[in-house]
C-alpha cells in the first residue's frame, strides 16, 4: 500500500524536474561550478606525524610501590610544556633557518603562538607497553615539506636538549665536587702546617720548662728526700712533660692546676694547648670532608656516565615524519565528485521549492477545493513549430549539460591520477 502511494510522488517530482529542466540544469551547473572553484581555492592542509618511544626507567619500576609515580596524562602535559616552550620553539625556528634575525618581535611571537596552537602531542596508549610509552607529535601546515621538517626538528631538538641537560647537570656536579676538593685540600695542608709549627713551638716551651724543673729538683734534693711532697710534685710534672715531648702532643687537662701555679709559662702553655686542640679538630674535620668529597667525585663521575647512557637509550624516534602526500579531509577529486552530486541534488531541490511556491491553478481538484463548479477543460493546443524549436533547444541543452558533466568528471579523474 505504501509503495503505491510513494510511486506517484516520485513520478510527480520527476515531472516537476522535467517541466523546470532549464532551471534545474542552471541551478545544478552553478552549484557544481561553485564546488569545483572551492576545491581549488580552499587551501589544502597537510599533517606530518612522528612517533617517539620513551623507555621506562628500570629503577623507577622497582620503586613504583614505595614512591609516587606520575600518570600518563601528567607525563604528556610535562612533555608538551617542554616542547611547546618559547625557548624550545625559538631553537627549532633557528634550526629550520626561518630568519629569526630579520623578524620583528611581533612576527616571532605570531610564529611561536601558531606552532603552539597547531602542534599536537598525544599518548598512544594502544601501542604502549609495560616497559615503554609511545607519544605522537603531529603538526599541520599548508606546506607538506615544512610540516615534515618542523616535526622532525622539534623532536630532535627535544632529545638533544634533554641529553645535554643531563650531561650539564652531571658535569656541573663533578665540577663542584672537584672545586670543593681543591679548597679542602688546601685547608687541610694549611692546618697540618700550622699544627706542626705549633707543636714545634710547644715542644720548645716544654723543653725549657723541663730544664727549669730539673734545676729546681736538684735544688730540692739538697734539702729534702725523694718522699717530700714538693719533690714528688716536681718529679711528677717532669715525667708528664717528658711524656708529652715523646708523644708530640698534649693530653687533655693534664696538670692544668700545676701549670697555673707556674706563672706566665704555665699560662702560655694552656693557651698553646687550646690552639693545638683547635688545630687538631680543624685538621680532622677537613680530612673527613676531603675523604667524603673524594668518594663523592667517584660517584658523580659514574653518575655522569650512567645518566648520559640512560638518557641516550630512553628516547627513540620509531617513525620519523615523512612527506605527507594526501591533504587532510577530502581530496580535490573527491570534492569535485561531491560537488557534482550536490549540484544534481541542489538543482532538484531548487525546482521543487519553486514549484511549491507557484500558486497557479494547474488541476481540476484545486478548483473543486475552492468550491467552484467546473464546466469544462480546455486542452493544450500543441504547435508543431513550437514543439520542433523546443526539441532543438532541449537537444542543445542536453548536449551542453552532458559535455559539462563529462568535463567535470574528467577534471576529477585528472586530480585522482595526480
Amino acid at each position: 500500500m505504501e509503495e503505491q502511494q510513494q510511486a506517484p510522488d516520485i513520478r510527480r517530482y520527476l515531472n516537476i524536474i522535467y517541466k523546470r529542466r532549464y532551471q534545474f540544469l542552471a541551478a545544478a551547473a552553478v552549484i557544481i561550478a561553485i564546488a569545483v572553484a572551492v576545491s581549488y581555492l580552499v587551501p589544502r592542509t597537510y599533517e606530518a606525524t612522528t612517533t617517539v618511544s620513551v623507555e621506562k626507567n628500570y629503577l623507577k619500576e622497582l620503586m613504583k610501590d614505595i614512591t609516587l609515580t606520575s600518570s600518563v596524562d601528567d607525563r604528556v602535559q610535562a612533555l608538551s610544556a617542554v616542547m611547546m616552550s618559547r625557548s624550545m620553539l625559538l631553537k627549532v625556528m633557528a634550526d629550520l633557518s626561518m630568519g629569526l634575525s630579520t623578524m620583528t618581535e611581533a612576527e616571532t611571537e605570531r610564529h611561536v603562538r601558531g606552532f603552539q596552537k597547531t602542534t599536537q602531542i598525544k599518548s598512544d596508549t594502544r601501542a604502549s607497553r609495560r616497559d615503554m610509552e609511545l607519544f605522537t607529535v603531529s603538526y599541520r601546515d599548508r606546506d607538506p615539506r615544512f610540516a615534515r621538517d618542523y616535526v622532525n626538528a622539534l623532536v630532535r631538538r627535544y632529545i638533544v636538549d634533554s641529553l645535554s641537560a643531563k650531561k650539564e647537570q652531571a658535569a656541573g656536579a663533578s665540577k663542584f665536587v672537584i672545586e670543593q676538593m681543591d679548597l679542602y685540600r688546601k685547608k687541610l695542608a694549611e692546618a697540618e702546617v700550622d699544627l706542626a709549627q705549633r707543636l714545634k713551638e710547644h715542644n720548645v716551651q716544654l723543653i725549657a720548662r723541663l730544664a727549669e724543673l730539673r734545676r729546681k729538683y736538684d735544688a730540692l734534693m739538697v734539702q729534702y728526700t725523694e718522699q717530700h711532697p714538693e719533690v714528688v710534685r716536681v718529679r711528677t710534672e717532669m715525667d708528664s712533660i717528658q711524656e708529652k715531648i715523646r708523644r708530640g702532643k698534649e693530653t687533655d687537662g693534664e696538670n692544668l692546676g700545676d701549670a697555673a701555679k707556674t706563672g706566665s709559662a704555665g699560662s702560655a702553655r694552656g693557651a698553646t694547648k687550646k690552639s693545638i686542640a683547635d688545630l687538631e679538630r680543624d685538621r680532622e674535620a677537613y680530612k673527613k670532608i676531603y675523604e667524603s668529597l673524594v668518594a663523592s667525585l667517584g660517584k658523580s663521575q659514574v653518575s655522569e656516565k650512567v645518566e648520559t647512557q640512560v638518557t641516550a637509550d630512553t628516547f627513540h624516534i620509531l617513525d620519523p615524519a615523512i612527506l605527507p602526500v594526501l591533504p587532510l579531509g577530502p581530496t580535490r577529486w573527491q570534492m569535485i565528485l561531491l560537488g557534482l552530486l550536490a549540484g544534481i541534488a541542489g538543482g532538484a531541490g531548487v525546482v521543487i521549492l519553486l514549484d511549491m511556491m507557484d500558486r497557479t491553478i494547474r488541476t481540476i481538484d484545486t478548483l473543486r477545493g475552492f468550491g467552484l463548479p467546473v464546466i469544462g477543460v480546455i486542452p493544450r493546443i500543441e504547435n508543431a513549430a513550437v514543439l520542433a524549436s523546443t526539441k532543438r533547444k532541449d537537444l542543445l541543452l542536453y548536449g551542453a549539460a552532458g559535455m559539462y558533466i563529462a568535463g567535470v568528471v574528467a577534471l576529477a579523474a585528472v586530480e585522482f591520477l595526480k
